[in-house]
């Protein structure tokens, strides 16, 4: 069976998709369920764009709720749904949710964390008021008791889509948004790989010329930042693929508040690639080869070049089936719990 077929109960649903516009995640969203014919229409939780907007979602989000309410009023006017489904929630608000159920009384509303509830301080006050709240960070699962539900790649990563032949030129890759501890750890993988003779492709984003003023001066690992290392652009989804692809090992530096594993790591490891990473619940993953995974920190003195250089180990494809995007979808609208898929009936099925 393919792994599209999972959605095949969901044709013709219909879905208003409620989330920050992130990177490369809604369109993989969108794109999955396109593809299982599932009707879905997407509405951005931060009207303003650019750093402004995601600092106000977060931080004056009063000010984005009338906005996505009336958003969401308009599209009511024009079509009923079977889901509401919202990622972040960072501009929730009563009469959103309110106006949602009374044109939709028998759709199932579902919220999705794709960050720490530490960090969605705003969109915890509705808990209560969805049908499934999911939180891909375990620790905050238990403590909130929510459920579990890890992030999720796109069809993108499957590993049967790269060619035996890619070339593996690149040792290292860091793609990330620079915060909290990363430029000192990221640091510090730049030396070890220069003396290791290790080539390290670094990309580390900064949202704004103010974001990087102000991290300049409190930062003192971000002003010690290779050249080169820094950008203000994001780098395009079709640029990172490649890059992936050619890299032995992905680097990861988690956020310290957070233990959900990040997008880079189960990227790089369904697309058959190791990960070098700080966050130790990555071998809590029992489809998760631990050879393919070594942990971190800043104690780190030395790059294991055996780990680095030598092939990934076993079939990446079963850890790809137990985060792909339409697995995630799977989950959600059946507002179930997050089971992964035994090894066997990938073996079985494909």
């Amino acid at each position: 069976m393919d792994i599209q077929d999972q959605l095949k109960q969901f044709k013709g649903k219909r879905v208003l998709l409620l989330a920050p516009q992130f990177f490369h995640y809604i369109d993989e969203i969108r794109d999955a369920m396109k593809a299982a014919e599932i009707d879905c229409d997407f509405l951005d939780e931060r009207p303003l764009p650019g750093f402004t907007g995601k600092a106000i979602a977060r931080y004056l989000p009063m000010i984005n709720e009338r906005q996505v309410a009336k958003n969401v009023d308009d599209q009511l006017t024009a079509k009923s749904y079977d889901y509401l489904l919202v990622i972040k929630g960072e501009s929730l608000s009563t009469k959103l949710l309110a106006d949602f159920k009374q044109e939709n009384p028998n759709a199932k509303l579902v919220l999705f964390l794709w960050d720490s509830v530490a960090n969605s301080k705003h969109a915890e006050a509705f808990f209560d008021q969805f049908d499934m709240v999911y939180t891909f960070d375990a620790n905050d699962a238990a403590t909130y008791k929510i459920e579990f539900l890890p992030l999720f790649v796109g069809s993108q990563f499957d590993p049967r889509l790269i060619d035996q032949d890619q070339q593996q030129d690149i040792d290292l890759t860091f793609i990330g948004t620079v915060h909290s501890n990363r430029s000192e750890l990221l640091n510090l993988v730049e030396k070890l790989a220069a003396s290791a003779h290790l080539s390290f492709y670094d990309f580390r984003y900064v949202q704004s010329k103010l974001v990087y003023a102000v991290r300049y001066l409190q930062d003192r690992a971000f002003r010690k930042s290779p050249a080169g290392t820094v950008h203000f652009n994001k780098i395009s989804a079709e640029a990172m693929l490649k890059t992936l692809r050619r890299t032995r090992t992905i680097v990861d530096v988690t956020h310290p508040k957070q233990t959900g594993l990040t997008g880079r790591v189960i990227e790089g490891l369904s697309m058959g690639r190791k990960v070098l990473t700080t966050n130790s619940k990555v071998l809590d993953y029992d489809f998760i080869n631990k050879e393919n995974v070594q942990i971190f920190d800043e104690k780190l003195t030395n790059l294991d070049e055996d780990f680095i250089m030598k092939p990934y180990v076993g079939d990446p494809l079963m850890v790809y089936k137990n985060f792909s995007v339409y697995k995630w979808l799977e989950t959600v609208l059946t507002g179930t719990a997050y089971v992964p898929v035994d090894h066997r009936s990938v073996v079985e099925k494909d």
